[in-house]
């Protein structure tokens, strides 16, 4: 988060908890938006938005390539000797035979199944018996639009390069405050889960649950329903209230913030960045069906300090493994199974939730022009 914001937000925080806590009316959201087939084909349009797709730590080096697969989307990202990142479907032009299947550094792309080779800008290099393709224009690689800003790989479905910028309008300021051009990935995880991509978007705009979802693993940490949220177009911008705020001198000043009160951004439609004392989750959901969605989670850690297993090994089994993985994916499906069981209506969201309801807002937004 932008130092400002998170300053002006934890002050915000500190008023709530004395007790100046603005007015918010409970809502409800129709149950049909997480297992209709018709919301979820409109919903496809909202992920027409750049996409963070990688680290630009992974394809630093010339000849590095890195193969994407997102739910109708198979991408390969490619460092050129030029420097320039391009990425392209990882299809041959001859037969659609997958061209790269693991992270590796190459000088060419050869297809596995004919050999036809292409070079690091996508061009067609060489192709066996070319008599045999009289008449048959040589083409290159299928280009997708890529982009590049704030230390992350932004991918487009069109081919031209995504305005990550006009993307992210207010809320590009505090992404640039993070400085993930000086982190790596240290792990990473994708995974197909039961429920609608939804549900766990609002499990990270809800600190309602911390007391009870997560009474062994970050409740002590966190100060149960005491978090702040403002809209930024779009998105949204959240603070939610550690222990150590309680602790803390009025005076902020030299004091990380990200030690009293966790950030996080919602970049719309679907990822969520965490902003932890010492590592960045980004997390983001990409809709397969209406009651199922593939979960992705990159864990981003200081570059300088990317050789400290011990610990970074012990902070993914607390947020992944336990957090994540065994609290709020887990709750979600069970969500997604009373969904499902036809028995409810309607989602009952209190005051505690309010950031749910900008959420819906903005999907409402974008699909009634779709």
């Amino acid at each position: 988060m932008e130092h400002a914001n998170h300053r002006r937000l934890t002050e915000q925080l500190r008023r709530e908890l004395a007790g100046e806590v603005p007015s918010r009316p409970p809502f409800t959201v129709d149950a049909e938006r997480y297992r209709s087939a018709e919301w979820s084909h409109r919903e496809r349009a909202l992920f027409d938005a750049p996409r963070i797709v990688a680290a630009s730590a992974a394809v630093a080096e010339p000849g590095a390539c890195v193969p994407v697969d997102l739910p109708g989307t198979s991408a390969l990202l490619v460092r050129g000797n030029d420097g320039v990142l391009r990425a392209f479907a990882n299809a041959c032009r001859h037969r659609a035979t997958r061209l790269v299947d693991a992270p590796c550094k190459a000088k060419a792309m050869v297809c596995p199944y004919h050999g036809w080779t292409y070079d690091l800008a996508g061009a067609l290099l060489h192709r066996p018996h070319p008599e045999a393709f009289a008449g048959v224009a040589p083409d290159g690689l299928h280009e997708l639009g890529v982009a590049e800003r704030h230390g992350l790989v932004w991918l487009s479905r069109s081919r031209c390069a995504p305005d990550v910028g006009a993307h992210l309008g207010e809320l590009d300021a505090d992404i640039a405050a993070l400085q993930l051009d000086r982190h790596v990935m240290w792990k990473q995880i994708r995974q197909p889960r039961r429920c609608n991509w939804k549900l766990v978007v609002e499990a990270f705009l809800d600190g309602y649950h911390i007391r009870i979802l997560h009474r062994d693993s970050v409740y002590r940490f966190f100060l149960d329903a005491a978090s702040v949220a403002e809209p930024v177009g779009p998105h949204i911008r959240a603070l939610t209230a550690r222990r150590a705020l309680l602790e803390a001198p009025r005076d902020l000043e030299g004091i990380d913030l990200r030690l009293v009160a966790t950030a996080s951004h919602l970049i719309f439609p679907a990822t969520t960045v965490i902003i932890h004392p010492d590592f960045i989750s980004l997390v983001s959901m990409h809709p397969l069906t209406p009651d199922t969605a593939e979960y992705d989670h990159m864990m981003l850690v200081p570059a300088e300090r990317a050789g400290e297993v011990e610990h970074w090994t012990k902070s993914w089994a607390l947020i992944e493994e336990g957090v994540f993985q065994r609290e709020d994916l887990w709750v979600c499906e069970q969500v997604q199974r009373g969904i499902a069981s036809g028995s409810t209506q309607n989602l009952v969201f209190g005051s505690l939730e309010f950031p749910v309801r900008w959420f819906h807002e903005a999907i409402d937004a974008r699909i009634s022009h779709c």
